[in-house]
């Protein structure tokens, strides 16, 4: 039976063991699901969301592992792509056959095929991939926890590693480290120097904090002066 693993945050694994693996709201949609990845051979594919659970307040984040029936219907598909319906032993094979595939080529492809974008097709990439899973988790059904390494995967999205960090502000309310972000885009500004950061949605406030950072500069030189 193939076996998939769930990434938890360390504060949710008593509710888990009480019960199981709830299920939880999906993007954009009403339904709701339990996100997953079927384990494989590459341990950073199958946890590749770890990091960025992580950067969105996640804590210490765990591995649930459990199996599903070779036949159960689960949704397959990149995170911002449609999905599509296949068992859960085609998922696995699937994953398998696209972490054969270089990643960064692969990423190319996909922006380049109409057919990947307009959901016709399952993108060629294995990073950005999730399972959702229709129902919950039974408690019965999980094979085991463990603690993660906490650098698996990626962060922001597929690729990024190397690129400077692209966020919005609006999008991404409340995500662990946004302040700080934003403070120190304001604080390169100020000094007119580029910034390792691109932000989205910035509010007047930021701006107005800028022109406050460059008068204090500004009076700390005439002061020198």
């Amino acid at each position: 039976m193939p076996v998939f693993v769930h990434l938890a945050s360390h504060r949710d694994l008593p509710a888990i063991r009480r019960g199981g693996i709830a299920l939880v709201k999906r993007r954009g949609v009403r339904a709701r699901a339990v996100y997953a990845l079927p384990v494989t051979r590459n341990f950073n594919l199958s946890h590749q969301w770890l990091r960025e659970l992580r950067r969105h307040g996640g804590g210490f984040m765990l591995g649930i592992y459990f199996r599903l029936p070779p036949d159960e219907p689960v949704e397959l598909g990149h995170y911002h792509l449609p999905h599509r319906t296949v068992s859960a032993a085609e998922a696995v094979a699937l994953m398998l056959a696209a972490e054969g595939r270089d990643p960064a080529a692969a990423r190319a492809a996909d922006a380049a095929s109409g057919a990947v974008q307009r959901g016709r097709a399952l993108p060629a990439s294995p990073e950005g991939y999730e399972v959702l899973i229709p129902r919950a988790i039974a408690r019965s059904e999980i094979l085991r926890v463990k603690a993660l390494p906490q650098v698996a995967g990626w962060r922001y999205r597929p690729g990024a590693h190397g690129r400077p960090p692209v966020a919005c502000l609006r999008g991404e309310r409340g995500a662990w480290g946004l302040r700080r972000l934003e403070r120190a885009v304001e604080a390169a500004e100020a000094a007119g120097l580029p910034s390792a950061t691109t932000l989205f949605s910035r509010e007047a406030s930021s701006f107005r904090r800028v022109e406050r950072l460059q008068a204090a500069r500004k009076g700390k030189g005439e002061t020198k002066d």
